[in-house]
């Protein structure tokens, strides 16, 4: 990843990002044309999620109102809730990052019908619902790779109707990710995308 051939994109909201470039795999047909990010089956969160530690700070500033909202076989100490490995890694904002703990069922925020308990709590206390969310649960399957923007590892798994990438598909990730992408980049940044791929779209014709 971060092959300088890739082409540039100049809006986003990441600052800490000082060049961000685009995978050419957002445009590539991957995924099947059912494939949704509402269908999703919460098997991507079965290992937690590296967070950066602004978004560790915000989910323990909030830990009295997560844990209302946890089901009761769920770890309710906040001083369990991280792995504690700390390395770092300058696709987040403080350049370091930490996972959030696993457990037998996965990270330990998802409940049992595979829902994220930090997404429902932001809902129930009337907050935006990715209020509490780590930045790259909220992205995922989009990431960011050494300042490239592009699909978290597109490794054929089980998820067709979710976000497995497959061999040959009908839909692009630009196609099916558009939240995620709108949350990443903002409206100017997703219209700069929209530029790149009717740009790739013409070289190809």
């Amino acid at each position: 990843m971060g092959d300088r051939s890739f082409p540039r994109i100049g809006s986003y909201r990441m600052s800490y990002i000082k060049d961000m470039r685009v995978d050419p795999i957002l445009f590539v047909p991957v995924f099947r044309a059912d494939c949704s990010m509402n269908n999703c089956n919460g098997s991507c969160c079965q290992d937690g999620v590296l967070l950066d530690p602004i978004d560790k700070a915000r989910i323990l500033a909030h830990a009295e109102l997560i844990t209302k909202h946890l089901e009761p076989g769920m770890e309710h100490d906040p001083a369990k809730w991280f792995d504690g490995e700390v390395a770092a890694d300058a696709d987040f904002p403080s350049g370091t990052c930490e996972g959030t703990a696993a457990t037998d069922r996965g990270c330990v925020f998802l409940d049992s019908r595979g829902l994220c308990s930090l997404q429902k709590a932001a809902m129930a206390e009337g907050m935006h619902k990715f209020a509490l969310k780590p930045f790259y649960c909220v992205a995922y399957p989009i990431t960011m790779d050494a300042g490239v923007l592009t699909l978290e590892d597109p490794d054929f798994t089980n998820r067709p109707s979710c976000c497995s990438a497959m061999q040959t598909g009908a839909l692009t990730p630009f196609d099916v990710c558009r939240e995620e992408f709108d949350f990443m980049l903002g409206d100017e940044g997703v219209a700069e995308l929209e530029r790149i791929k009717n740009s790739q779209s013409e070289d190809m014709v």
